[in-house]
């Protein structure tokens, strides 16, 4: 039986390129920072993990495809 303790939820962020590459990092520093707080929080049952910042059509579809096959993975 799965305890909740070993389920995640994966935390997912997007943007474009065209925002330029300081934005991105700048996205990618507050997710980080979000995720990690979420999984710091007693209020969260589960393992929150961090997903780089997604970019493309190609990327999502392969992040979703990942979390399909993940067995421990509750939601994006």
């Amino acid at each position: 039986m799965k305890t909740l303790k070993n389920l995640e939820a994966w935390f997912v962020t997007g943007s474009q390129h065209l925002y330029g590459e300081e934005t991105l990092n700048q996205v990618d520093k507050d997710a980080r920072e979000i995720a990690s707080w979420l999984d710091a929080s007693h209020n969260v049952p589960v393992k929150v993990i961090f997903k780089p910042v997604l970019t493309s059509p190609e990327a999502i579809a392969d992040l979703t495809r990942d979390a399909s096959n993940c067995s421990t993975c509750i939601g994006l």
